[in-house]
């Protein structure tokens, strides 16, 4: 469009000459030009804005049309009918004096929640639907209320707000006739709008591109099971849908009609992997179905953050000692917790007022506030004042609390806590925040049973019960994937793999390839792929400090070299695709739909609240409100 020029004016063409002469007298006379006659503006102008410089502007997705005023009708009804991202796909088109149209019909399938009609494209006629509620959004006010319902949806608020009369009466400061969308409106035609436009940007982003399936289990505030079904698209989650299961308590396994018909709706996007909260939730069968109607999608595992946020629960619950510490340190964290007579007795209170003492975030935060300010609390606990309490209970926790302070052997419990609960909870942070890649999840559990050995003062019985619990969640959740990437990448060459897991390694490298038609012999490529990296060490040391750094990463290391190994290039571009954990950026689909439950569960419908939780959870927000709670993790 901006690449088209503007039509020039031939001057010499319009030029009139200083006597013209008279027509023939067999030629008609020229009719006159009546006035206010002619063809009636197309309804379609109604939908744009027309600016001084003559651009035409979308109300609705806001692109530019053309830049030639009120001219070039057709390009404006194309963009409506194809184009514009705020309207469905394949809608008929908009002529004649209609506006456009929400069509609401009781219980009315999802294809009929908003379309563009009017005289040139009619309707069958159907008795059975209903009469449609016509509701235009076409001008200026009825772009502020799209906007302002777009806001509401992605930061969480209250549908309640737009009754507030203080709110209404600051906005008409600035425009007298500006009017605020009904709370009906935003439950139903404007939710059906934008429900809409997310769905078109989510399938647009993932449209020919490599993504992988996420699944989260978790619990509602109903207490009913609920499944988040999203999908990771050159690292960025987007959220798809979310199914409630009729029962309480997850079955451990996905149906696979239910996987198939999630991945059925996204038909223009490249599965090649699921990754679900262990690897047993999809059965030998589910995958093998899925596989057989989808032949690239091959990759199968575990979330690596649901491994290590039970593996903190499992060691805690195996050591009589961290069991002990966490249940004291909790119930000091309840008796400080919103104690003001207490919190102005610590440190950091009294900088930080907003903050309180211990530092609740997580078992470990507690601990090394705990810690930090040994001595301070030392002194609270230490008064006499401290146990007295108005109940009998709340007298007796408090003496509980005292004596583990006061305990002698308080602080190397604190600190031996510590030393094993540390390791976990950085790990954890680092899947959470930094999105490593998916070759970092065989190493570092394999780090975390060498930090463990290398404890003296465990037992060898202590020993043994924590590489029992780390080797279990990593087999819950190890697949193919996991050694691919740890073999592929080249900061690991797979040093760690043992005999039988590196024989299982080649032999899905071959048959992956095998699946895509190459007749190569794929391990000889898999050698000269080492020789290419230990060649690397030594004739470029300075990319390879930038590998060792993570400022390379695999899937750019492997991106650079296309041409070198074709085929393993291949496979290594779409296993590093793939993210290592389905609760990855914090906050998780899970969480952010626990929150949007949690607030209008009891006020919407199931499929409104479905549409709510779509836009809410990919509208990209880059201030992200505080979330209530988190959800229970099944």
């Amino acid at each position: 469009m901006a690449s088209e020029q503007a039509p020039t004016t031939n001057v010499g063409l319009f030029a009139v000459a200083d006597e013209p002469s008279l027509p023939p007298a067999s030629e008609q006379p020229i009719k006159k030009r009546k006035t206010g006659s002619g063809r009636k503006k197309d309804a379609v102008w109604d939908l744009t804005t027309v600016l001084a410089d003559k651009r035409v502007i979308c109300n609705r997705c806001g692109a530019l049309i053309h830049r030639y005023g009120v001219t070039k009708v057709e390009r404006v009804r194309t963009h409506f009918e194809r184009k514009c991202a705020g309207l469905r796909d394949h809608v008929p088109a908009v002529r004649g004096e209609e506006s456009l149209v929400i069509m609401e019909t009781t219980g009315a399938s999802e294809s009929s929640d908003s379309a563009l009609m009017g005289a040139g494209a009619m309707a069958p006629a159907d008795t059975s639907i209903p009469r449609h509620k016509i509701s235009s959004y076409g001008n200026k006010n009825g772009a502020f209320k799209r906007k302002f319902a777009s806001w509401l949806y992605a930061t969480g608020q209250s549908f309640d707000n737009v009754e507030n009369e203080l709110l209404l009466s600051a906005l008409r400061v600035l425009r007298g006739d500006v009017a605020l969308p009904t709370k009906h409106e935003l439950e139903n035609e404007l939710l059906d709008l934008e429900f809409t436009v997310s769905k078109n940007k989510v399938t647009k982003a993932i449209t020919a591109k490599k993504c992988c399936l996420t699944v989260e289990n978790w619990v509602n505030p109903g207490g009913c099971s609920v499944t988040t079904y999203g999908v990771v698209c050159e690292g960025v989650p987007y959220f798809l849908e979310a199914k409630t299961a009729a029962t309480q308590e997850f079955s451990g396994e996905l149906i696979v009609g239910e996987v198939e018909a999630v991945m059925a709706k996204e038909k223009k996007a490249e599965f090649y992997g699921i990754v679900t909260p262990t690897a047993s939730t999809l059965s030998k069968y589910t995958r093998e179905k899925i596989m057989k109607k989808y032949p690239r999608c091959t990759f199968f595992y575990g979330c690596v953050c649901n491994a290590l946020s039970l593996l903190l629960k499992d060691v805690t619950s195996v050591l009589p000692l961290l069991e002990k510490v966490q249940t004291s340190v909790t119930e000091l964290a309840d008796v400080f917790r919103g104690n003001h007579k207490l919190q102005v007795l610590m440190p950091d209170t009294e900088t930080n007022p907003t903050r309180e003492f211990p530092d609740s975030s997580s078992v470990c935060a507690v601990l090394e506030a705990v810690l930090k300010h040994e001595k301070e609390l030392y002194a609270v606990v230490a008064r006499r004042d401290f146990v007295e309490a108005s109940t009998p209970a709340e007298q007796e926790k408090l003496k509980r609390v005292q004596d583990f302070v006061l305990g002698e052997s308080f602080v190397q419990d604190v600190v031996n806590s510590l030393a094993i609960l540390r390791p976990l909870q950085q790990h954890l942070k680092h899947f959470q925040e930094d999105r490593p890649p998916l070759s970092q999840v065989f190493p570092y559990f394999v780090e975390l049973l060498a930090v463990y050995s290398s404890i003296e003062w465990l037992s060898k019985k202590e020993k043994a019960l924590i590489t029992s619990c780390v080797s279990e969640r990593f087999n819950s959740i190890y697949g193919n994937s996991h050694g691919v990437a740890y073999l592929l990448d080249p900061l690991y060459l797979g040093d760690a793999l043992d005999e039988r897991k590196r024989q299982e390694v080649e032999s899905f490298i071959v048959r992956f390839c095998e699946h895509e038609g190459h007749s190569v012999d794929i391990l000889s490529q898999l050698e000269m792929f080492k020789r290419m990296v230990a060649e690397l060490k030594q004739g470029n040391p300075a990319y390879w400090q930038l590998v060792q750094s993570g400022a390379v990463s695999p899937h750019d290391f492997w991106m650079e070299r296309r041409g070198q190994c074709p085929h393993l290039h291949q496979l290594a571009v779409a296993v590093f695709a793939l993210p290592a954990s389905s609760a990855s950026p914090s906050p998780s689909l899970a969480v952010q739909g626990f929150d949007v439950t949690s607030r209008f569960g009891s006020k919407l419908k199931s499929d409104q609240l479905q549409k709510l939780t779509h836009v809410y959870c990919n509208s990209r927000r880059e201030d992200s409100e505080s979330l209530p709670s988190t959800p229970q993790l099944l």
